[in-house]
């Protein structure tokens, strides 16, 4: 790996290690404004899923690929995912980290999506994308569904994010997406928009649940924005130094 990209990685992975001890640990609000460092915590499950994601789709995917202990190997990952999600919603743990139990579902279900071959037929992510946002439109007053928002936001988002608009985070062959950008701005813009609406406007009557609902995905949005942002700095860091090694060195034309 080259230079640039292992700094890179501690950057990211050990930015997101240290955020998540702050958390957990409780001494996050030693170093910020009690404030700022509650509404940080609230979004500790999308730093988790997205170490997993990441994590997974840089380190495990690469290695499993082909081999005879792919399947297996990530079957059997996700199932103690999904285990040690079942497991925080049933303890009596505290809540920062209870709460993580929908990460650890979301990440079960995901891993073996991210390891299926690519490419996939466009249908796939868009079928499965839709398929959760139904569930989120039809059911979102159920009480199951509403504690499940992070994952199922997750589901939602991360199909669309590396198999319709960023496919070459998983296919480095793929093309990419003319709407990416619009896609980008919206992982922004959506979570904002309905924390003006909830937190500012405060609207009543029927939006009152959806953008109740919608603050509730914050933790998936913050997922793919730091997954995203991620690979493409990866790949920002690769395609310098590929062009550097084919340049011509100053002052070689002259000689």
């Amino acid at each position: 790996m080259r230079r640039g990209q292992v700094i890179a990685g501690i950057v990211f992975y050990g930015g997101l290690v240290l955020l998540m001890a702050s958390i957990l640990l409780q001494f996050l609000a030693d170093v910020l404004p009690d404030g700022t460092a509650r509404r940080i915590g609230f979004n500790s499950e999308g730093f988790v899923l997205a170490l997993i994601v990441a994590g997974w789709i840089q380190f495990a995917r690469p290695r499993l690929r082909r081999s005879r202990t792919e399947w297996p190997a990530t079957l059997l990952v996700g199932l103690v995912l999904v285990a040690v999600g079942v497991g925080l919603l049933v303890t009596d743990l505290p809540s920062r980290f209870r709460t993580l139990n929908e990460t650890f579902l979301a990440a079960g279900l995901v891993v073996p999506y991210l390891q299926l071959p690519r490419p996939l037929p466009r249908w796939v992510p868009l079928a499965i994308s839709g398929t959760f946002f139904a569930v989120i439109v039809l059911f979102s007053r159920t009480e199951l569904v509403t504690g499940l928002a992070e994952t199922l936001g997750a589901l939602v988002l991360l199909p669309l994010a590396v198999d319709v608009f960023d496919r070459h985070i998983l296919d480095a062959d793929a093309r990419p997406s003319g709407g990416r950008y619009g896609f980008y701005a919206a992982l922004v813009l959506v979570p904002i928009t309905f924390s003006v609406l909830e937190r500012v406007l405060d609207p009543g009557g029927v939006l009152h649940p959806i953008t109740r609902y919608g603050v509730r995905l914050h933790e998936s949005f913050i997922c793919v924005v730091l997954v995203v942002a991620y690979f493409a700095v990866l790949r920002a860091v690769q395609n310098r130094a590929s062009s550097g090694r084919h340049s011509v060195p100053a002052g070689a034309l002259a000689r």
